[in-house]
């Protein structure tokens, strides 16, 4: 027997809120190779190499929101099983995921337009999307896609002379100091 539904003035309105991965999610999350947890709901997931923001040319942004504690789990055992996909495609650099509030961003670094659509129309992404049509686990939920037009040239500044020398740069172009750049294996 189906129930008539209530009419919208007298159902409750869905209050979204933050909801913070669980230990079972966390776990899940951090099992993935080069996951980073920074404490707080920032997290982050570097790419299959190491490279700098420069070298995007695209970036993703997804927004979200819960009502639900437990839908909020499953998006991000969703996400954890997703990672290894990510990490597997050469065009993936950077995955940040943060909260504002009960607001859920995730900002994505790419090397262009192209891998972004790969990894869209892959497996493991469509696996998500369906799972989210026949069950919804979010309460809303945007994505999109930015291609970059203009690139700046990332800087690294010795600590010696103050002096900014452009990357890739091992040492100061003015003193010749060894400068660390945080996206080149040491």
């Amino acid at each position: 027997m189906v129930l008539p539904r209530e009419p919208a003035q007298h159902r409750p309105m869905a209050n979204i809120e933050s909801f913070p991965p669980d230990e079972a999610s966390k776990a899940a999350a951090q099992g993935v190779p080069g996951t980073r947890v920074t404490p707080g709901v920032v997290s982050a997931l570097d790419g299959p190499t190491l490279a700098g923001p420069e070298a995007a040319g695209a970036l993703t942004l997804l927004h979200t929101t819960f009502v639900s504690n437990e839908g909020a789990q499953r998006a991000y055992r969703n996400f954890a099983s997703m990672k290894a996909d990510f990490r597997a495609r050469p065009g993936f650099l950077r995955w940040l995921t943060f909260n504002d509030g009960p607001h859920g961003y995730a900002l994505g670094l790419w090397r262009s337009p192209d891998d972004v659509t790969a990894f869209v129309a892959g497996a493991a992404h469509q696996s998500m999307v369906r799972e989210q049509r026949e069950r919804p686990f979010e309460h809303s939920q945007f994505a999109g896609v930015w291609a970059a037009h203009a690139v700046g040239r990332r800087m690294l500044y010795c600590e010696q002379c103050g002096a900014a020398s452009a990357t890739p740069a091992t040492s100061c172009s003015r003193c010749a100091a060894p400068l660390h750049d945080p996206f080149s294996p040491r």
